[in-house]
């Protein structure tokens, strides 16, 4: 699929009150933008869905994305401002529920203002009938900053504070926990929210939300902190520190795969992936930063909130939108961070009511529905001495975007972000300290002391600065001499250490890194590839595998000298090497074309399809928990059943999930199948293959229909959890059991005695 930036077109405009412009500049951060704008698809209602526009000192409106045309509007008048986006939500059939976080207005007190929140409930279908509109205020406990209404939890919002603080509260605002920051966090940068139905990197059981926040420490430092929210529950996940000074940075993205960008003001472009392991959040550099030119932002004394913003898409790809420089423009770039490629861009130009202004506000928003588009927010700045008319605007920018990064989409492309990206210079790649360790290394491992490579490296990566960030660069030219093309030196532990912290690519290597540690015979090396090493390619992969499936051949083949021999080595079974490539984030095309050009005897193919067909029948006979024993539960602080944390059915088996173990099936027999055809011992294995997944399939379509009353007992689980920590036992039906049982209702049979 081709990446493509639609041409914008306008959704609404505003004028800009200039009493709000005022009051933006004596007050504390309670404006932090003129206009606002998010998006919500209400399943009754438009097939593009809605955007909720909340306008400063003018009020909220909703519009329907199909027609572009307003369909509920909420004017509240100029003395009215918002602390932050409002959000609208789908309640039953044509029920729509909107909800305000109120900064100042005549009807909010001061000691409330940016801590009372207004909702309206009103039907689509009495659309300007004033009467059907029921508002409702409600007081939190703290600022607002951010309302979340995610699809994880239904019935349920999440109110973020600017200094961290999660507050859950339910569609009729009342609230049903709060999560404090930790005591070392100052202010939050920004905030994403994921349900957990759409997040790779987080566990959790369904029905959770995850919560990612980029925060300032009051060492000025910033960290990355994971919440996870189930029903009426929050828990902080752990946090991780970035390598970045807060002050510096500009904006942030992050996408549900985990993978984070952040943008400084020197126009560096840091990518991150956020990984949660044995309870603990780690944050690691998903791939070689970027350093971006020719706009406006670039070398700005504006810390964040001006003119760009960035779009997390969906795993790598983000959408940034800038002002060039000297030319001003507004671009939309849109970026595949993980292999530094431009795949489209759009160039806009500034609306004529905003093109007279120095400055300008620029905001992305995503918009989700029948296709993927974003909301383009251009604002003049909330504090700006300019007094003529200004408006502010949102567009609407289709986008088409490939469902994953692959290598085949970012092929040809080097060249198209040229101009807006600075090409790295040889002159200034190496720091003095690094260009020295770097010449210790390089002549020991030419003297074949290996030894004395690792202690230089080490005692310098203990004195290093920036203990987290080595350098494209730099770790390239470090494997150039730990893996040169032919010498009997090699460093497996210090391979290994820059593999662990997740700095190595394929392209560092000449020739491909797997190949390269093949030669050395490192194969714990290449088994920590697979799960350290993002990009290795579908063809690499393969080769390692068909080595692998040759070996164990001549492995049962062999005699017991032989295999005694063999016995000593790290080269691994088929079964173990299998379930690194099944986990491995692959392209299906690649890994076809790949299957194809390795696996070229039909006995290999049949080696494989036999492991996989083994694991297939072992998820057969694997025993359905439909729900966990008592080793798996405990009773929590308040008597309630609850999961142990980190319980996964799937940790009970030592092989890959189903799901991925299918689709390498289905990849291998698409690209093999004609070749199985003509080797008559493939024959029983296919239909034995056949026999097991066919009833898999039948299995999971009527499991499929469970899926809506199972849910009412996840809810009565939650529920039970929330009254538990709340103390109540489910008063109301009790006493309603009383009040039954002393008026004798619902009986069949009544006995009555009368006494003379």
């Amino acid at each position: 699929m081709d990446a493509t930036v639609g041409d914008p077109f306008l959704l609404a405009s505003y004028s800009v009150a200039q009493r709000i412009q005022k009051k933006a500049a004596k007050q504390s951060p309670s404006v932090a933008s003129n206009l606002y704008a998010t998006h919500e698809k209400i399943a009754s209602g438009s097939s593009d869905g809605y955007a909720t526009v909340t306008a400063q000192g003018d009020g909220v409106h909703i519009l329907d994305l199909s027609t572009l045309h307003p369909v509920i509007s909420h004017t509240l008048g100029p003395s009215t401002t918002f602390s932050c986006p409002s959000v609208t939500v789908g309640l039953e059939e044509d029920l729509c529920a909107t909800y305000a976080a109120i900064a100042s207005s005549p009807d909010v007190a001061p000691e409330n203002s940016g801590r009372t929140i207004h909702v309206w409930r009103e039907s689509l279908a009495t659309v300007g009938d004033r009467a059907s509109q029921k508002k409702k205020a409600s007081v939190m406990p703290h600022y607002i900053s951010e309302i979340y209404a995610p699809r994880g939890l239904p019935q349920r919002l999440l109110l973020l504070s600017p200094t961290g603080d999660v507050t859950v509260v339910d569609e009729d605002l009342a609230i049903r926990s709060t999560l404090p920051p930790p005591p070392t966090t100052v202010a939050t940068l920004q905030t994403f929210a994921f349900p957990r139905d759409t997040t790779s990197f987080l566990p959790g059981p369904p029905g959770t939300t995850a919560i990612v926040l980029l925060e300032t420490l009051q060492d000025a430092s910033t960290s990355i902190r994971v919440l996870s929210i189930s029903g009426d529950e929050g828990k902080d996940l752990g946090s991780c520190k970035l390598p970045l000074e807060t002050e510096g940075i500009t904006t942030a993205a992050c996408s549900s795969s985990g993978f984070l960008s952040v943008l400084v003001r020197d126009g560096s472009w840091y990518s991150y992936h956020i990984d949660s392991k044995n309870d603990t959040i780690s944050v690691y550099p998903a791939a070689q930063p970027l350093r971006l030119k020719s706009l406006s932002f670039v070398g700005s004394d504006v810390p964040s909130g001006g003119e760009t913003c960035t779009l997390a898409l969906n795993t790598s790809h983000v959408l940034l939108a800038a002002i060039s420089s000297p030319t001003r423009n507004i671009v939309l770039l849109l970026w595949d961070l993980q292999y530094s490629v431009l795949l489209a861009s759009h160039i806009l130009p500034i609306p004529s009511a905003l093109s007279h202004l120095p400055k300008l506000s620029i905001s992305l928003r995503p918009a989700v529905s029948t296709s993927l588009q974003a909301l383009l927010i251009l604002t003049p700045p909330v504090v700006s001495q300019d007094k003529s008319a200004t408006r502010s605007s949102v567009f609407v920018v289709p986008l088409t975007v490939p469902p994953t990064a692959t290598i085949a989409n970012a092929m040809g492309r080097a060249a198209a972000g040229a101009q807006w990206l600075v090409q790295p210079s040889t002159d200034d790649t190496l720091d003095p300290a690094r260009a020295a360790v770097l010449a210790a290394v390089q002549t020991a491992m030419s003297n074949k002391k290996t030894k004395t490579a690792e202690q230089a490296f080490f005692d310098w990566d203990q004195k290093n600065e920036k203990p987290g960030v080595l350098g494209h660069s730099f770790v390239r030219d470090l494997l150039s001499a730990l893996l040169p093309p032919s010498s009997s030196a090699y460093s497996s532990v210090l391979v290994r250490h820059l593999i662990e912290r997740r700095v190595v690519s394929t392209g560092m290597v000449a020739g491909g890194l797997l190949a390269a540690l093949k030669q050395r015979d490192d194969w714990i090396a290449i088994n920590l590839c697979t799960t350290h090493v993002f990009d290795l390619a579908e063809s690499d992969l393969m080769f390692i595998l068909q080595f692998v499936v040759d070996h164990n051949r001549k492995m049962n083949t062999s005699d017991a000298m032989e295999v005694d021999s063999l016995a000593l080595g790290a080269v691994p079974t088929l079964p173990v090497f299998l379930t690194a490539c099944v986990g491995y984030n692959y392209s299906p095309n690649g890994l076809r074309a790949a299957i194809r050009q390795h696996l070229r005897q039909p006995e290999d193919v049949l080696e494989v399809l036999q492991v996989l067909d083994d694991w297939v029948e072992a998820w057969r006979s694997t025993e359905m928990i439909v729900f966990p024993g008592k080793k798996s539960t405990k009773q929590d602080e308040h008597g309630v059943t609850v999961l142990l944390d980190g319980w996964n059915q799937e940790k009970s088996l030592a092989h890959p999930p189903l799901d991925k173990v299918l689709s390498f099936i289905q990849n291998l027999l698409d690209a093999s199948f004609l070749a199985l055809l003509q080797h008559a011992p493939a024959h029983p294995v296919i239909r034995r293959v056949l026999a097991r997944i066919e009833p898999e399939v039948q299995l999971t379509e009527q499991m499929e229909s469970l899926r809506g009353p199972l849910e009412l007992f996840a809810r009565a689980q939650a529920r039970a959890v929330r009254d538990g920590k709340e103390g109540k036992k489910d008063t109301k039906r009790k006493q309603l059991a009383h009040q039954r049982m002393a008026m004798a209702a619902g009986s069949v049979y009544q006995l009555e005695e009368i006494v003379l």
